[in-house]
């Protein structure tokens, strides 16, 4: 759990840095286009909204209520900027990475038991990951389901 605890430490230290890097990376990946034509600073606020969510989602009593909600309204915002389903849930993953090479490149975690403790608290942002892809997803389907149903 410290290892854990540590890389949300230092995630939430360093969180506009860490946002700044993912809003330029995702500007400029060939796999997410439509973020290409979004403002640093909206893309960045998204970055850190999602970053200093973190604690709370992972370890809330009601974790997977918040989950659902965090990601329902991040499937919405997306959505409605015009982004597709395949970029957001890419864009999510670059969130994710992102805060691991962040940690990585910075060598936060010295020894073995750091890095293992470390690797828990990936795997915990991974299942999370999983359960936001089906959020976002469902999503997209249920806005896409009314918006063919609106034009009949």
């Amino acid at each position: 759990m410290l290892g854990s605890m540590k890389l949300l430490d230092v995630v939430e230290a360093n969180i506009d840095e860490i946002a700044a890097q993912w809003a330029a990376d995702v500007k400029k990946n060939k796999r997410t286009v439509h973020y290409a034509q979004i403002p640093d600073d909206t893309l960045v606020l998204q970055a850190i909204k999602f970053y200093s969510q973190l604690r709370n989602l992972l370890f809330a009593p009601n974790h997977l209520e918040k989950i659902q909600e965090f990601f329902m309204h991040y499937a919405r915002t997306c959505f409605e900027k015009g982004i597709p389903l395949h970029e957001s849930i890419y864009a999510l993953n670059m969130m994710r990475r992102r805060m691991w090479l962040y940690a990585e490149f910075q060598a936060i975690f010295i020894n073995a038991i750091e890095h293992n403790q470390a690797i828990d608290s990936v795997m915990r942002i991974m299942l999370m990951i999983d359960y936001a892809v089906h959020e976002i997803t469902q999503y997209y389907q249920d806005r896409i389901r009314l918006e063919t149903m609106k034009q009949c």
